[in-house]
């Protein structure tokens, strides 16, 4: 198990979702960061969760599920991830029990985002999976690329390669931000 945390205050935010994990289930964690974030991280943090999920012994489709999921979410955190005090505070936990990994992901955003971010994942979570992938090629297609480069694609794509909903919370933060988290389970056995 890898863990890296910023500071103190971030510590009870990590420790209350380590002890949701446990009341979940997930007894095992193999990784846990939170901390700044870049692209180096974002590769070697990528890469430890592939190595630990080939020496457990997952089917390769499992991993590329995961692997996809962990590239589409760092990359969100890093291009819309909102900062703090110089840094870009980001959350990534893969926890995992006997039938199922679960990834957590998490960053700071504006509280004037929190209705959006809930209105667009709750509309992707009512769909069925066929809905999810019409609704990405129509995005991929159809999709305009927003400011900071995005056309909207990460957030579907979790959906589609976890095969399950989408949960999230938001934690208030200082300065009219909160502390967005993400997260979805992905079943080994399938």
């Amino acid at each position: 198990m890898q863990i890296s945390i910023a500071n103190n205050e971030t510590r009870q935010l990590l420790n209350h979702r380590l002890e949701q994990l446990s009341d979940d289930g997930f007894k095992s964690v193999q990784l846990a960061h939170f901390g700044d974030l870049n692209q180096d991280l974002i590769n070697s943090l990528t890469i430890n969760v592939e190595e630990m999920m080939i020496s457990a012994g997952d089917r390769k489709p499992l991993i590329k599920r995961v692997f996809s999921i962990l590239i589409e979410g760092l990359q969100n955190i890093l291009i819309h991830g909102e900062s703090l005090d110089g840094g870009q505070p980001a959350l990534l936990i893969v926890a995992s029990n006997e039938t199922k990994y679960r990834v957590v992901l998490g960053n700071l955003v504006l509280a004037a985002e929190r209705e959006k971010l809930i209105s667009y994942l709750d509309k992707l979570n009512g769909m069925n999976d066929e809905e999810v992938k019409s609704f990405y090629l129509e995005v991929l297609n159809n999709g305009l690329i927003s400011t900071k480069g995005g056309a909207g694609l990460g957030f579907i794509t979790m959906r589609m390669k976890s095969k399950d909903r989408l949960h999230y919370t938001f934690d208030t933060c200082d300065d009219g931000q909160l502390f967005f988290s993400i997260s979805t389970d992905l079943d080994r056995l399938a």
